[in-house]
């Protein structure tokens, strides 16, 4: 095995390592208290149609993702080339195959674009376990540069309507954004029909979406970067719930809230996010290997001086 494939096949290993082994077709996962689950389909997207579960609260049932069409969808493009994408619900998928593992509350999916573009997802609760971050890794398996874009897109369904608003925060990688929540899963299908890009705050059957610029990715690299979903917890508003969504790492976010009160700044009782975070530059899997090696070194290193 080359230099090369052992470290990409290492840095994948430490990726995994919180994961069972088992394959699935789809999986639900919960946070450790058990307070919220999220389904993910055999794809990556969000929505388990075995269980019924989109991204629930188990205090009432909230789950804005699985009334009416429970949609979530990604999707990976080559500017001025191919694109692939999962959306089980709605358009369908096009991506080659995906291997689905998961633990009881984490998950990782392994897709074969088909495109020479390898998605891993890895998939976590954070902050109060409100937050789901999905951790996103776009792997260039060819030789030559790609530029590459990257979405997610879902559909909210928070009472009778949904009042959206945003962008909270700013996001240079940020290619485009949309309030609402069945635009194409396809990222070269061009602008987003219901923009937000330069500001929205409407109501109505609606949702969230957010395009994002990896740029060249050169061949062997990979960009990594995370979305961010998010639901309110207890008594929390859209305002309590941006705030916990840019302390665990987005910069970027689109709100959605019940529109029982009207539109923002009234707060709704219920609400959700879609947020993105930072796209640090592209690293070979050789890199990251040693960056993963580097911070265990330095974990075994403080445990030693605590000894």
């Amino acid at each position: 095995m080359s230099l090369k494939n052992l470290a990409a096949a290492a840095a994948l290993a430490v990726l995994g390592a919180a994961v069972a082994a088992a394959p699935a077709s789809a999986v639900t996962i919960s946070n450790s208290t058990g307070q919220f689950s999220v389904g993910i389909g055999a794809d990556g997207e969000l929505y388990d149609a075995g269980s019924g579960v989109g991204f629930v609260r188990s205090s009432d049932g909230f789950d804005p993702i699985a009334p009416g069409t429970p949609r979530d969808s990604w999707g990976v493009g080559i500017v001025g080339g191919a694109s692939a994408y999962a959306d089980g619900q709605l358009y369908g998928s096009t991506v080659a195959s995906t291997a689905l593992t998961s633990g009881a509350h984490s998950a990782q999916a392994v897709t074969d674009t088909g495109l020479g573009l390898t998605v891993t997802q890895a998939y976590s609760f954070v902050g109060a376990g409100n937050i789901l971050r999905i951790d996103t890794f776009v792997r260039n398996d060819g030789l030559d540069a790609l530029d590459v874009v990257f979405q997610r897109a879902v559909d909210f369904d928070i009472g009778d309507g949904e009042n959206v608003s945003g962008p909270y925060g700013a996001s240079s990688h940020v290619a485009d954004s949309s309030s609402y929540g069945f635009e194409s899963p396809d990222p070269n299908a061009g602008p987003f029909g219901y923009s937000c890009f330069g500001g929205c705050n409407s109501t109505g059957d609606l949702g969230a979406a957010i395009r994002i610029s990896l740029g060249n990715l050169a061949g062997g690299a990979t960009s990594r970067f995370s979305y961010y979903y998010g639901l309110n917890s207890g008594r929390d508003s859209l305002d309590d719930l941006v705030a916990q969504g840019h302390a665990a790492g987005a910069q970027y976010i689109i709100g959605a809230q019940g529109a029982e009160n009207g539109d923002y700044p009234s707060l709704g009782a219920n609400s959700a996010i879609l947020g993105v975070g930072g796209v640090p530059e592209p690293a070979t899997w050789a890199m990251m290997l040693m960056g993963f090696f580097g911070l265990g070194a330095m974990v075994r290193r403080r445990r030693a001086l605590a000894a």
